[in-house]
Order: structure tokens, then C-alpha cells, then sequence
């Protein structure tokens, strides 16, 4: 199998044991027969592709399935450690093994495109003609500008589809009238407290256990640098949080007799990246749903279960990675609201 992008070394030394049949060149992905004869891979191929049915050498019949690729680790080596010339540049001396690494990496003369391709410049040419390019290249200098574009962009994006979500959760509600969505803010009107504290175990009609609140102008005379502040959208002016990084659940009050369907929450973790929290829904007691959602710090996310007849609801953060700036480690994250059935 010809390449045109190298030439052996003094290939008349080469072993013929080597050498494909075909192109009588070393092999390429070298294939054996079940009449043992050794081939390039797209040699035979073609071979076969071209109506042939017999082996080239020994004309033995010959199909596709009778291919095995050589797989004896000191032939491939051999293979690998030949000597070639890149015929772009003119080195000499490169193991045919390193030669794509030459190419793609090394090749002063290899096609590459601009660093800026990214930011779509469109210059593609030789290596050794980056360096001159970049000189003049609008595209990189113009790379802080269009960074921030962009990621002013990216951040419009998630800011459609977090509210894009929220329009599907509000039309599901209001498609089912006995759905309703419990979000905290009737906790200030009912106390007139800018504070934080322990949620009522009976708020809303079910049973909180390690439920915590906390309002949005405690939260910004406490912690001013966090996720919580990510977590009042949309008005919201009270959110709730699991106590003392633990577990926290939320149940029926009357396990034994009483159900309730979880369709959907919003949560935001408080301190760390890719915070993972295992939920599992439970009926007396028996594991029914279970899976595993991942919060950021920077963000506020809708998830949706559809979890039906459960009697109780379990978040147990498990692990994240700090968020950059951030000395606090703990596993807390907020929820906004929770849509129920």
C-alpha cells in the first residue's frame, strides 16, 4: 500500500518476509489468510472488493471472513521501528511507528489550522507559517472580546433553557389543578423575620425532617460570595436548605395512610462544583425510586422526577469539588420550591 507522505530508509534492505504481496511495500496493518499469507489490511481489501475469490499468492478460495489481522507483538514492532523520511519536510531517520506523532505534532511543513479556529478564523497552511500568521491574525486579538461574547452567549443560553423549564413546570401545573408548587416565601410574611432558622415540621401539610430556612437579605449580609444568592430566582425571597450538610427528608404526616407525588424541585448547590445529592423515594419504608442528581454553585436547576405514591423523599449529598475562591467545603445545597401532587 503506497503513502505519499513518506519514503523508507534504504527500503531495499528491508526484509521481503515484511513486504505485502500486493504493492510490495511493508506491510500496512498486515492481514494472514487461512492459506497463511500476509497482506495490507486495504491491499486485500481492495482485492476482494474488486471480485476476486482466491488468494493473490496461491490462488487457495479466499473471502472476507477468512481474514485475521497479525497480531505477534515482535512483527508489529519490527513494523513500527522502520525507518522513513517525511517527504513534507525532509527528515530522515523517523520510526514509521512516531510518524503520525511527526506529522500531526513536529512537521514543520504538516497542514494545521490557526490556534485561533476556535473563534472561527478560517487560515489553515504549513506549521512553519503559524508564527507569521499570528502577527496579524484579527481573530486573536480580537480573542478577549470575543471570549466574553461568547460566554456572555453561553450564558444567556442556559438563562433561556432554566426558564424555558420553568414554564413547562408551571403549564404541567396548571394543566393539573390538584398539583401545587410549595415555595417558602409565606415564611416572612408569617414571621417578619429577615433570619434563618428551623422549618416547621408540619409546613404545607407534610412532615420536613432536617429542613432548614434561610431569607435572601440574611443570606446577603451573611454570605454575600456563595450559591445561595443563586438560588432566589425569579422573586423568591425564601429557601430552604438541609441542616448541618446532612440528610434531610420530606414525608407525609401520616406515613401509614397518606401519599404524595413529587414532579419537580429547583436546587442550587451552596459552596461546591458538581455537588452530587442521592434522592431516593420511599412507600412504607421500601426503596421505590432512586437516583442521583448533580447541583452547581453557579447556577439554579430544574429537575423533574414524576416520583408518584411515595410517603417520603430523601436528599443525602454525598461529595463535590471546591469551587474556585471558595474556602467553605461543606455539602449544602438550597431548594427553591417543590412542585407535589
Amino acid at each position: 500500500m503506497s503513502n505519499i507522505q513518506y519514503e523508507y530508509v534504504d527500503e531495499s534492505s528491508i526484509d521481503e518476509n515484511y513486504k505485502c504481496l500486493i504493492c510490495n511495500e511493508p506491510f500496512q496493518q498486515p492481514i494472514t489468510t487461512s492459506c497463511d499469507h500476509s497482506y495490507c489490511q486495504v491491499c486485500i481489501q481492495r482485492w476482494l472488493d474488486e471480485g476476486y475469490s482466491s488468494c493473490p499468492a496461491c490462488r487457495h478460495p479466499l473471502s472476507i471472513n477468512n481474514l485475521k489481522p497479525v497480531t505477534t507483538r515482535l512483527i508489529l514492532n519490527i513494523l513500527d521501528k522502520l525507518l522513513v523520511k517525511c517527504l513534507q519536510c525532509g527528515q530522515t531517520g523517523i520510526q514509521r511507528g512516531n510518524f503520525n506523532d511527526h506529522i500531526t505534532k513536529i512537521c514543520p511543513k504538516g497542514s494545521i489550522v490557526c490556534s485561533a479556529s476556535d473563534i472561527k478564523c478560517p487560515w489553515s497552511g504549513q506549521r512553519d507559517q503559524l508564527q507569521n500568521h499570528l502577527i496579524d491574525c484579527s481573530y486573536e486579538q480580537l480573542r478577549p472580546v470575543l471570549n466574553s461574547l461568547i460566554n456572555t452567549n453561553r450564558q444567556l443560553e442556559q438563562q433561556v433553557q432554566f426558564l424555558t423549564n420553568q414554564v413547562q413546570t408551571l403549564q404541567t401545573a396548571v394543566q393539573k389543578p390538584s398539583r401545587r408548587m410549595i415555595s417558602f416565601d409565606k415564611l416572612f410574611e408569617i414571621d417578619k423575620k429577615v433570619d434563618s432558622g428551623t422549618l416547621s415540621e408540619s409546613y404545607e401539610g407534610l412532615k420536613w425532617i432536617n429542613v432548614w430556612y434561610m431569607h435572601e437579605q440574611w443570606v446577603k449580609a451573611n454570605h454575600a460570595h456563595s450559591g445561595w444568592e443563586n438560588a432566589f430566582t425569579n422573586g423568591h425571597v425564601c429557601i430552604v436548605f438541609n441542616g448541618k450538610e446532612g440528610p434531610m427528608s420530606i414525608c407525609s404526616k401520616r406515613r401509614d395512610k397518606d401519599t404524595f407525588s413529587l414532579i419537580s424541585f429547583e436546587a442550587t448547590s451552596a459552596w461546591l462544583d458538581n455537588l452530587q445529592v442521592k434522592l431516593i423515594g420511599r412507600r412504607d419504608k421500601e426503596d421505590l425510586y432512586s437516583t442521583t442528581i448533580v447541583l452547581q454553585y453557579d447556577t439554579s436547576q430544574i429537575f423533574n422526577l414524576d416520583w408518584n405514591d411515595i410517603d417520603e423523599i430523601q436528599f443525602i449529598p454525598i461529595s463535590g469539588t471546591s469551587h474556585p475562591g471558595i474556602q467553605y467545603t461543606e455539602k449544602y445545597f438550597a431548594i427553591t420550591w417543590i412542585l407535589v401532587d
